[in-house]
C-alpha cells in the first residue's frame, strides 16, 4: 500500500489528504457542543499548529500551498484556532511577498510561487471564523480596498472580501458598499474589473438569495454591461434568485427582455439566457401566453450554432414537465425531440438532448392509454345500447346482446355448450356502482378471485367436443379465462407485494389449482386441465419461467399417463407449453421436439401421432407470437419440424409425394432435399415461424402443394377430367379412399392456413411506415451522411421494390381464386359430413383472407404525396401484370351462399353433425371467431364491410340458430364456442393484439410493436432508427445510433419486437469498427486522432448496445436472452472490450434475470473465470473487471435477499442463491491483499442500483477533495482493492453464518492474510462471534506474511466492546515475550491501542491518528503517547495495572535475554553472532517501548512495582546514549 511506502515528497501530500478528508467530516457532522469544542482544541490544537507549521516551511511549493488550504480546513472545522493561525499566515505571506520582489525565479518558479500566495490569500478570510479574529483579518485586507490601488488589487480585494463574508457571515455592509457604489468609486473600471464584480454578485446569490435581492440594482448593471462576461454573469445571478424564489421571473423577465429580447449572438450570453428560461416552469400557470413564447424561443436556441447552448436549450427544456407543455398546448410531437437527437454533433449537447428524449418517452408510457383503440366496457353496462347505436346492428349484437344471451343460455343444466362461453365471456359479479371503501374493496376482490375458482372447476367437467383443428381455438380460450383469473387473484392480494410479485404469486396459486386437476380421478377435468396449463403458461407475467418449467416438467411426466386421453391431451399442450419455456433453456425445448418428433415417426397409435403434429405445429406458432425465442432460433426449429411434418406427409400417402418433391424444390435453402414426409394440419403452423426472407415462398409453396394434390384428386373422380370450379362440381367423391380423403381434408386445413398468410403479407406490404411525414423527414436527415455511388441507386431500387411487390400481389391474388375455387368445388361434390365440415370451415377462412387482402389497399392511405405516387404507381405494376389485388365480389358472395347452402344440405349427408360443426366453424371465421395459425384471433374483415350488410346478417343468425336452437350437442358446442369468441373479438376488435394478426413477418412483428404507440411519437421514431440504420450504422453516425440506444435503454417500457438481432449486429459492428485499419494515405497523427474518435464512438456504441440489452433483457418477448445467453459464454466473453467486460459482470443479476436456471447456474459456476478473463495486461484493467464480477455478485446476492422475502419466488431465488454462495467460495481464493484501514475508515459498500453500479465501476478516481486529486496516495490500484474487498465482503455478509465461517476457514497459507482480513470485517459488522478472531490474531505474531499490517488494522477495528479490549490487549502483551516473531506481536499492540485510542473521538482524534495509526511501525513508536492516554479513560481504569505489570515483564525479558546470550559465549565477553545481535537489538527495541510506556503510565503502578522503576530508568538511559 503507497501510504506504508511514502517517499519524502510523498508523505506530507498523504497527510494533509488524510487530514483534510477527516476536517471535511467533522464539518459534515453535527455541530459539538461547547465542552466538547473546548476538548477538542486542548488536546489537538497544539498538534495540528506544530505539524501545519512545519508544513508551511516546507521546501515544496506544492506541499506550503496545500499547507494553507488545510489551515483554511481547520479553522472552518475548528473557529477557535483561527486566533493562532492568523499570525503565522500573515507572516508567511509577507515572507513570500518579499521573495517574489527579488524577481530571481524562473518562469516555472513564479508559477508555483503564485500558487502558494493564493492559498495564502484564499486562507487569510477564513481565519474571521472566531469573532475575536475579525478586526484583525479586516485590517489584513485593507490594503486591497485603498483608492488608487491597481486594478489587479482592486479586484483581488473584492474576492477577498466576498470570501471573508461566505466564510464568517460578516462583513456584508462594507461588501455592500463596494458592490453597490462600484459605478462611482470606479467610473472607468476595466473589464478585468468588472468582470470580478459579476463574478462577486453571482457568488453572493448563490450563496444567500435573501441578501442577493439587496444587489438587483447592481446586478441590473451587470446585464446592461456590454462585455459579454459581466453580462453572462448578471444573467446567471438572477438566475439564481429565481431559482429560490426570491425574485419572480416573470417580472425579472420583462427586463431582461428589453436587454435581449431574442436569443443573444454572443455564446457566453446566451448559454446563461437560455439557462434562466428554465424558472419559467414556476409561475407558467399564470402567464400561459409568455410561458408558451418562451417555449418557442427554446426551440429556436435548438438550432442555435454554439453546441454550449443548445446543450443549454436542451436542459432548459427538459426542466419544463411534458404536463405543463401540454396544458400550455405547447406540447410538440415525440418525433420532434428524436429529430433534435439524430441531427446534434456535440457530445455534451447529445448528452442533454437523451435526458429530454428520456422525458418525451417518459411521457409517452404514461399516457400510453391515449394511444391504445377503446376498451370493452364494463360489464354493468353492457346490453343497454347508447345513443346514435342500433340495437339491431351487428356490431351491437355481437358485443352486448348475444354475450349476455349466451350466458343465460349457459346457466341452463346439461349445456354441453356453454364451456367456450364462459370462458370466453364470463365474469364475476360487477361491484357496486359507489366507490367501496377499502375493506370493501379487497373483500370484493377476495369474493372476485373465489368465484373464478369456482367457474374454474365447473368448467373442467364440462368436455370440449371441439374438433382436432381446434386445439388453437381451446388454447386462446382457456388463456383469455386465465388471463382474467390472474389478474383477479393478484387483486384480491392488496398491494403488499407490488404489481410484478402480486401476479407471480398469483400464478403460482392458479399453477397449484390446475396440476391438482391435471392429478385428479376425473378424465375429462385432467384432460381440459392439461389444456389448461398450456395456455397457463402462455399468460404468466415475466419473471415465472421457473413455473413455466415446472409446467412443460408435469406435462412430460403426463405423457406417462395409463389414461390414453390425458396422454393426448398432454402431447397436445406439451409443444405449445414448451414455447414459453425460458430462451435460454434450449436443452428441454430440444428435448421436448426430439420427443415428439420421434413419437410423431414411430409411435403405434395413428391418432397419437396426429397429436404430435399438431402440438408440434403449435410449438412453432407459439414461438413465433410469443417471441421467447431470437429470430434464429425460432427459425431453426420450425424449419426442423417442418422437414419432420414433410417426410411424415410422405410416409403416409403416396399421392403426396411428387407435390412434396416440387416444394422442397421451391425453398432449396430451408428444406433438405431428402425430405420425404410431413403432416398437414402442424404444416399449416409452421408457415408463421420460417425465416422472413422466405416465409412467403413457403406459404406459397404450401398452397401449390395442396392445390396440386386437391386437382389430382378431383381429377380423378371427375367426369371429364378438367379442373375448373363447374365440372368439379358436378364430381362425386362418394368413392373415396379413407388416404384420400384424409388428405383432401389436410389440403383444405393448408389451404385455409396458407391464404391466411399470403393475405396477411399482402396487407403488410401495403402498411409503409415511412410513408408519414416525420419518418420520411428522418430518413432524409439521415440519407444526407450516405455517400451514393449511383445518382439514381435510389430510385431504382424503389422501382425494384414496387415491380417485386406488384409481382407478390398477382401471384396471391391467382393463389386466393384458386383456393376458393378448389374449396367451393369440394363443398359440392362432397358426400360426407365431414369432409364438407372441413371444406366449409376452409373456405369460411379463405373468404375471410381475401377480403383481409382488399382492405390493406383502404387501410392507412398515402399522406404525402411522394407516398400518394408510389401508391399510384403500384397500381400501375398491378395492372400491367393482368391481376389486381381486389378479388371479384361476386365469386366471393358466391362462395359465401356455397356455405350458408352447405349448412343446410350437409343434414342429408352421413356425419352431418361433423358437417354443421364446419359450417359453424366457417361462419364464425367470417365474424371474427377464429384463431389463426399464429395462435391470435384473425379478426373479422367481414364486420363493417360496405356492400356485406346482408352477408353479415345471415352469417350471425345462422351462427345463433346452431348454437342456441340445433339438438345436437357437438354442433351447438361449436357453434356457441365460434359465436363467443367472435363476441369477445369484436369487444377486442381495438386491441393491439389483433390490429395485425395472423402474420409473421418482420414487417409484421414491427406492426404488432408498435401498435397502441402513437406515430408520431418518440419510440416510434426510435424504433424506425434502429430498424432501418442497423445495417448502415457507420454511414450514418455511430454516435447518434448510441445516443438512440441509450435514450431507449432508459425508457420505462420497450415495443414486444426482436431487440436481440439489431443489438448483436450493432455490437458486432462496434467491434469490427474498432478493428479496422485507417488507410494509409493520411499523416500519422491525423491516423491516431482518427482512431481515438473511432474508437471512442464504437465503445459508446457498444456500451448503449449493452446497456439497453441488460435493462430489458428480463423481459423474454424482447428476445435479448438469447444474446447474454451469448455474451456470458467463455469464448465470447473473452472476445469482448474490457468495458463490456465490467458491464456484464456488474449487470449480473439483469445477466442472470434473462437466462433460465439452468444456464444461470452455469455463468455463475464460470464467474471465476470470467474474472480473470481480461484481454489486457494491465493490472489496472484485471483489477477493475474482479471490482466488476463482485459488485455483480453483490448485487446479486441483494436481490436474492429480497426476493426471499416474498414467497413469490422464493424457490428459484434459492437456487440461484446456493450458486452465487459457491460462487463466493471460489472467487475467495483470487482476492489481492486487504487494504490498510486508517481508524474510522471503513470498505467502500457497492451500490445495488445498476445505473449507479456501473457508474461508480467506470468511474476514474475516488477522490473526495481537491488535494487528493493532486496527489499518488490514492492510487487507482489502492481504489480497485478498496472497492473488490468492499464488495466481496458484502457479499460475506448477506450469506449465513455458517457458510461465511467455512468459506473463511484459511487451510492454505497463500491466502491466510485475506481469510483472516475478511474474518475480522466480518466480526465487525457482527456477522461472526468473537471467537473467530484467534486464527486472525495467531496469524498475525507467528508468521511473517506481506498484508498483515491491514489484519492488524482490522483486528484493532473488529474489537469494539471494552471489555473484550482489556483481555486482547493483556494477551497480546503476554504473547510479545513467548510469540514466533515478537516485532510484529508489538506492531499488532500498537495498532490496537491507536484504533482504540481513536474509537470513542472519532470526530476528534483524527489529527493524532493520522500519525500513531498510519503504519504498525509508527503505532509502535507512539505507544508511549497513545498508551497512556488510553489507560486514562474511564473503561480503562481497571485495565492499568495489568498492562503495568507486562510492560515490566517486556521490560526484564530485555535484560534476560542479554545474560542468556553472554552464558553461552562466557569467553567473548561480546555478541559475535549476527543473528544474536539482530535479536538483541529487537528485543532491546521493544523494551526501549516499554520502558518509555512505563514512565508515562508511573502513577498506575502498584505500590510492589515501583521497586523496577530504577532499572527502568537504566534501561532509558542506557538506550539514550550516543
Amino acid at each position: 500500500m503507497s501510504q506504508l511506502n511514502l517517499g519524502i515528497d510523498q508523505a506530507p501530500m498523504a497527510w494533509l489528504g488524510r487530514f483534510q478528508k477527516a476536517l471535511q467530516t467533522l464539518r459534515a457532522a453535527e455541530k459539538p457542543e461547547q465542552g466538547q469544542e473546548r476538548r477538542v482544541s486542548d488536546q489537538q490544537n497544539e498538534v495540528m499548529r506544530m505539524i501545519l507549521t512545519a508544513l508551511l516551511d516546507h521546501p515544496l511549493p506544492e506541499v506550503q500551498a496545500a499547507a494553507a488550504e488545510s489551515c483554511a480546513d481547520a479553522v472552518l472545522a475548528i473557529p477557535l484556532i483561527g486566533i493562532s493561525l492568523l499570525p503565522l499566515l500573515l507572516h508567511k505571506l509577507q515572507l513570500s511577498v518579499a521573495i517574489s520582489q527579488q524577481g530571481a525565479m524562473t518562469q516555472a518558479q513564479q508559477s508555483q510561487h503564485a500558487g502558494v500566495l493564493m492559498a495564502l490569500l484564499r486562507a487569510i478570510p477564513c481565519m474571521a471564523m472566531h469573532q475575536t479574529a475579525l478586526p484583525f483579518v479586516q485590517r489584513a485586507l485593507m490594503p486591497f480596498s485603498q483608492p488608487g490601488a491597481p486594478e489587479l488589487v482592486l479586484a483581488l480585494g473584492l474576492k477577498l472580501h466576498t470570501q471573508l463574508w461566505m466564510t464568517t457571515g460578516r462583513g456584508f455592509n462594507s461588501l455592500l458598499g463596494g458592490l453597490s457604489g462600484f459605478p462611482h468609486a470606479h467610473p472607468h473600471a476595466g473589464d478585468m474589473l468588472r468582470t470580478v464584480r459579476g463574478a462577486c454578485l453571482r457568488d453572493v446569490c448563490r450563496h444567500d438569495s435573501s441578501r442577493g435581492v439587496e444587489l438587483v440594482r447592481a446586478i441590473q448593471e451587470c446585464v446592461e454591461d456590454p462585455y459579454e462576461a459581466v453580462a453572462a454573469l448578471g444573467l446567471q445571478a438572477i438566475a439564481l434568485l429565481c431559482e429560490d424564489d426570491v425574485l419572480e421571473f416573470y417580472a425579472a423577465w420583462r427586463v431582461v427582455h428589453r436587454a435581449f429580447p431574442k436569443v443573444p449572438s454572443q455564446e457566453l450570453v446566451a448559454v446563461q439566457w437560455v439557462g434562466m428560461l428554465k424558472h419559467g416552469v414556476l409561475d407558467a400557470d399564470a402567464n400561459p401566453d409568455k410561458a408558451a413564447v418562451i417555449i418557442d424561443m427554446l426551440w429556436t436556441s435548438t438550432v442555435h450554432p454554439s453546441p454550449q447552448v443548445r446543450a443549454a436549450a436542451y436542459q432548459t427544456l427538459a426542466a419544463y414537465p411534458m404536463d405543463l407543455l401540454e396544458t400550455l398546448q405547447a406540447l410538440r410531437p415525440g418525433h420532434h425531440y428524436v429529430q433534435l437527437l439524430t441531427a446534434e454533433r456535440d457530445s455534451r449537447g447529445r448528452a442533454e438532448c437523451e435526458a429530454l428524449v428520456g422525458k418525451a418517452l417518459s411521457h409517452e408510457h404514461m399516457r400510453r392509454r391515449r394511444y391504445i383503440g377503446g376498451s370493452s366496457k364494463p360489464a354493468g353496462v353492457r346490453g343497454t345500447p347508447h345513443q346514435g347505436e342500433d340495437p339491431a346492428s351487428p356490431e351491437f349484437q355481437l358485443t352486448q346482446a348475444l354475450p349476455k344471451l349466451l350466458l343465460q343460455q349457459a346457466e341452463q343444466a346439461g349445456r354441453r355448450s356453454s364451456a367456450g362461453v364462459i370462458l370466453l365471456l364470463w365474469g364475476p359479479p360487477p361491484p357496486s356502482q359507489h366507490p367501496l371503501p377499502g375493506s370493501e374493496k379487497a373483500l370484493a376482490a377476495q369474493q372476485a378471485a373465489s368465484a373464478y375458482l369456482h367457474t374454474f372447476h365447473q368448467v373442467l367437467e364440462m368436455p370440449c367436443a371441439l374438433g382436432s383443428s381446434q386445439h388453437a381455438l381451446a388454447l386462446h380460450t382457456w388463456g383469455r379465462f386465465l388471463a382474467r383469473w390472474l389478474a383477479a387473484a393478484k387483486a384480491s392480494q392488496g398491494r403488499a407485494k407490488g404489481a410484478q410479485g402480486g401476479l407471480v404469486q398469483a400464478g403460482d396459486n392458479l399453477w397449484a389449482v390446475i396440476k391438482g386437476a391435471i392429478d385428479s380421478s376425473s378424465p375429462g377435468a385432467a384432460e381440459n386441465a392439461a389444456v389448461a396449463a398450456a395456455a397457463l403458461a402462455g399468460v404468466l407475467p415475466p419473471g415465472s419461467h421457473g413455473l413455466v418449467t415446472d409446467v412443460v416438467q408435469k406435462l412430460r411426466a403426463g405423457m406417462g399417463s395409463r389414461s390414453a386421453a390425458l396422454v393426448k391431451a398432454c402431447t397436445l399442450a406439451l409443444g405449445p407449453a414448451s414455447a414459453h419455456l425460458h430462451p435460454t433453456d434450449a436443452q428441454t425445448r430440444q428435448e421436448v421436439v426430439d420427443r415428439l418428433l420421434t413419437l410423431m415417426a414411430s409411435h403405434s397409435s395413428t391418432s397419437l401421432r396426429a397429436v404430435c403434429a399438431e402440438s408440434l405445429g403449435l410449438f412453432v406458432a407459439s414461438s413465433t407470437e410469443s417471441k421467447t425465442l431470437s429470430g434464429a432460433d425460432a427459425q431453426a426449429a420450425a424449419v426442423r419440424i417442418a422437414e419432420g411434418l414433410l417426410r411424415m406427409l410422405c410416409t403416409l400417402c403416396s399421392a403426396a409425394v411428387a407435390p412434396v418433391g416440387k416444394l422442397v424444390q421451391s425453398v432449396p435453402d430451408l428444406l433438405h432435399k431428402d425430405c420425404l414426409a410431413g403432416v398437414q394440419s402442424g404444416l399449416a403452423h409452421t408457415a408463421v415461424g420460417m425465416p422472413a426472407s422466405a416465409a412467403a415462398s413457403f406459404a406459397d409453396a404450401l398452397l401449390h402443394m395442396a392445390q396440386a394434390v386437391t386437382n389430382g384428386i378431383m381429377h380423378k373422380h371427375s367426369a371429364a377430367g378438367s379442373g375448373d370450379r363447374q365440372q368439379q362440381a358436378g364430381a362425386s367423391l362418394a368413392g373415396l379412399t379413407a388416404a384420400e380423403d384424409a388428405l383432401l381434408a389436410g389440403c383444405c386445413l393448408v389451404q385455409a392456413a396458407a391464404c391466411h398468410h399470403l393475405a396477411a403479407e399482402q396487407q403488410q406490404q401495403q402498411y409503409q411506415p415511412t410513408s408519414e411525414p416525420h419518418l420520411l423527414q428522418q430518413q432524409q436527415q439521415q440519407q444526407q451522411f450516405q455517400p451514393t455511388s449511383e445518382p439514381h441507386h435510389q430510385q431504382q431500387q424503389q422501382q425494384q421494390q414496387q415491380a417485386e411487390r406488384a409481382s407478390s400481389a398477382a401471384a396471391a391474388a391467382v393463389l386466393l381464386r384458386t383456393a376458393l375455387s378448389q374449396l367451393r368445388g369440394i363443398l359440392a361434390a362432397s358426400k360426407h359430413g365431414k369432409l364438407t365440415g372441413t371444406a366449409a370451415s376452409s373456405l369460411g377462412s379463405v373468404i375471410n383472407s381475401a377480403l383481409t387482402a382488399q382492405l390493406s389497399e383502404t387501410r392507412a392511405p398515402p399522406s404525402t404525396a411522394a407516398a400518394a405516387g408510389q401508391s399510384t404507381q403500384a397500381s400501375a405494376q398491378h395492372a400491367q401484370h393482368g391481376v389486381s389485388v381486389d378479388l371479384n365480389d361476386s365469386d366471393l358472395k358466391g362462395g359465401f351462399s356455397d356455405l350458408l347452402a352447405a349448412g343446410e344440405q350437409v343434414g342429408k349427408l352421413p356425419g352431418a353433425a361433423l358437417g354443421k360443426q364446419g359450417v359453424a366453424r366457417g361462419l364464425s371465421t367470417l365474424l371474427g371467431g377464429c384463431v389463426g395459425p399464429h395462435g391470435n384471433p384473425a379478426g373479422s374483415a367481414l364486420l363493417g364491410r360496405s356492400g356485406w350488410s346482408k352477408e353479415t346478417d345471415l352469417a350471425l343468425q345462422a351462427l345463433v340458430q346452431m348454437s342456441l336452437h340445433d339438438t345436437n350437442p357437438r354442433v351447438a358446442t361449436a357453434a356457441s364456442w365460434g359465436l363467443a369468441a367472435a363476441c369477445h373479438a369484436c369487444r377486442h376488435r381495438n386491441s393491439a393484439s389483433t390490429a395485425v394478426a395472423g402474420t409473421n413477418t418482420a414487417v409484421a412483428a414491427q406492426m404488432r410493436g408498435l401498435a397502441g404507440l402513437p406515430e408520431d411519437g418518440a419510440m416510434t421514431s426510435l424504433v424506425q432508427i434502429v430498424l432501418t440504420g442497423q445495417n448502415h450504422v457507420l454511414q450514418t453516425s455511430v454516435t447518434t445510433m448510441a445516443a438512440v440506444m441509450r435514450c431507449l435503454a432508459h425508457a420505462p417500457r420497450l415495443p414486444p419486437l426482436d431487440w436481440g438481432s439489431p443489438c448483436q449486429r450493432l455490437l458486432n459492428l462496434a467491434a469490427s469498427t474498432q478493428a479496422a485499419e485507417h488507410p494509409d494515405s493520411i499523416s500519422e497523427q491525423e491516423a491516431a486522432d482518427s482512431a481515438d474518435t473511432t474508437a471512442d464512438s464504437t465503445s459508446d456504441l457498444g456500451t448503449a448496445c449493452l446497456l439497453l440489452t441488460l435493462k430489458h433483457g428480463g423481459v423474454a418477448s424482447l428476445g435479448l436472452g438469447g444474446l447474454l445467453d451469448q455474451l456470458m459464454t467463455q469464448h465470447w466473453f473473452s472476445q469482448l472490450p474490457a468495458q463490456l467486460q465490467q458491464m456484464l459482470l456488474t449487470g449480473l443479476p439483469e445477466v442472470l434475470q434473462a437466462l433460465s436456471s439452468h444456464r444461470s447456474a452455469a455463468v455463475l459456476s464460470t464467474l471465476s473465470t470470467l474474472s480473470t478473463l481480461s484481454l489486457s495486461s494491465n493490472r489496472q484493467h484485471a483489477g477493475q473487471l474482479s471490482v466488476a464480477a463482485w459488485t455483480g455478485l453483490a448485487r446479486l446476492m441483494h436481490s436474492v435477499q429480497d426476493s426471499n422475502s416474498h414467497s413469490s419466488t422464493a424457490a428459484p431465488a434459492g437456487a440461484v442463491g446456493e450458486e452465487a454462495h459457491r460462487a463466493v467460495a471460489q472467487m475467495l481464493q483470487q482476492l489481492p491483499l486487504p487494504p490498510f484501514l486508517l481508524p474510522g475508515e471503513a470498505l467502500p459498500e457497492p451500490s445495488m442500483q445498476l445505473d449507479d453500479a456501473l457508474h461508480s465501476t467506470n468511474a476514474a478516481g475516488g477522490m473526495h477533495s481537491s488535494l487528493e486529486q493532486r496527489t499518488a496516495t490514492q492510487r487507482e490500484e489502492d481504489r480497485t482493492e478498496l472497492e473488490v474487498w468492499g464488495a466481496a465482503c458484502a457479499c460475506l455478509q448477506k450469506m449465513p453464518a455458517q457458510q461465511v465461517a467455512e468459506s473463511l476457514s484459511a487451510d492454505k497459507t497463500e491466502w491466510a492474510v485475506q481469510a483472516a482480513f475478511a474474518q475480522a470485517v466480518m466480526v465487525q459488522r457482527n456477522k461472526l462471534p468473537f471467537e473467530h478472531l484467534k486464527a486472525a490474531r495467531r496469524l498475525c505474531i507467528s508468521l511473517r506474511l506481506e498484508g498483515l499490517p491491514a489484519v492488524m488494522s482490522a483486528l484493532g477495528a473488529a474489537v469494539q466492546q471494552p471489555s473484550l479490549q482489556h483481555s486482547v490487549l493483556l494477551e497480546t502483551l503476554d504473547a510479545v515475550q513467548v510469540a514466533d516473531v515478537p516485532e510484529q506481536a508489538m506492531q499488532l499492540v500498537g495498532l490496537l491501542t491507536a484504533h482504540w485510542h481513536a474509537q470513542p473521538q472519532a470526530q476528534v482524534g483524527w489529527p493524532v491518528q493520522l500519525v500513531t495509526a498510519l503504519s504498525p511501525a509508527l503505532a509502535v513508536q507512539s505507544l508511549p503517547y497513545t498508551l497512556p492516554a488510553l489507560l486514562q479513560r474511564q473503561a480503562w481504569l481497571q485495565a492499568a495495572e495489568p498492562v503495568t505489570r507486562r510492560l515490566i515483564r517486556l521490560v526484564g525479558a530485555s535484560e534476560a535475554q542479554q545474560q542468556r546470550t553472554h552464558d553461552r559465549n562466557p569467553g567473548a565477553g561480546q555478541l559475535e553472532d549476527q543473528r544474536s545481535q539482530d535479536l538483541y537489538a529487537r528485543d532491546q527495541g521493544i523494551a526501549d517501548v516499554a520502558a518509555a510506556c512505563l514512565v508515562a503510565v508511573r502513577e498506575h503502578l502498584a505500590e510492589d512495582a515501583w521497586q523496577s522503576m530504577p532499572h527502568v530508568l537504566a534501561c532509558m538511559r542506557q538506550h539514550s546514549r550516543p
